[in-house]
């Protein structure tokens, strides 16, 4: 009598308070729910997070580990604030590494579907700034530039930037982005390096997008004290 094979499914590993803890609140802070410089209330999260003391006491070592939180001396744990030489500092690093991610992204724009991809986050975006739709533009903007990574087919360099943008930028980014003439000049700017990017011009999409992370962060700089640390 014939027999029918099937793979078992395995379920998904069930997560540890711990990772339960890290997962929630590295979720709030990238959402904003939580702001830089603000004071995470640990009676606040075991009840909102079902997680005891232990865990949760565990998770913020973790998220300070990732430069997400600062454990603080009689003020326990804050949520990251960068200080104005840092964000500087990580901008020109950002400015570097996504121009090389924008150069190897023309490289490789008639891979695959590479340029249908890179067309639907332009276009994207565009109905949100065009809608005048502030939150949902910020989210295309940053899927426009993990588009523009994600082509560039560098592992590391993906990494890299990764780690450079950080969940304070989102909440930066809102602050500085409260008028349509920002968030016009950023689209036209996108524009100027979506061109590039499936035109195949190399060079041209770096210089692009180096203008843009570049002037991106200028605007941040200009923005009050209250935003840094």
């Amino acid at each position: 009598m014939p027999t029918t094979s099937s793979k078992t499914v395995k379920p998904a590993p069930k997560l540890t308070a711990v990772e339960k803890a890290v997962q929630a609140v590295r979720a709030g802070i990238k959402e904003g729910a939580y702001a830089p410089g603000q004071r995470l209330i640990e009676a606040d999260l075991t009840s909102s997070l079902g997680v005891s003391r232990g865990p949760l006491r565990e998770a913020m070592w973790r998220l300070a580990g990732e430069g997400l939180v600062k454990i603080e001396p009689n003020r326990g744990v804050v949520v990251r604030k960068f200080s104005r030489d840092e964000t500087r500092h990580l901008f020109e690093i950002r400015e570097m590494l996504e121009g090389l991610a924008a150069r190897q992204a023309a490289q490789n724009i008639g891979i695959g579907d590479n340029r249908t991809r890179l067309k639907q986050a332009h276009r994207a975006q565009e109905q949100y700034r065009k809608a005048g739709n502030l939150s949902a533009y910020i989210l295309a903007n940053e899927h426009f530039h993990d588009v523009v990574v994600a082509l560039s087919g560098n592992e590391m360099l993906s990494n890299l930037i990764a780690q450079m943008r950080l969940p304070v930028f989102r909440f930066q980014f809102k602050q500085m982005m409260t008028s349509p003439v920002a968030m016009n000049a950023s689209a036209d700017q996108h524009l100027e390096v979506a061109e590039a990017i499936l035109e195949g011009q190399s060079s041209q999409a770096e210089r692009s997008m180096r203008r843009h992370v570049r002037e991106s962060g200028q605007r941040v700089l200009e923005l009050p004290d209250n935003n840094f640390a």
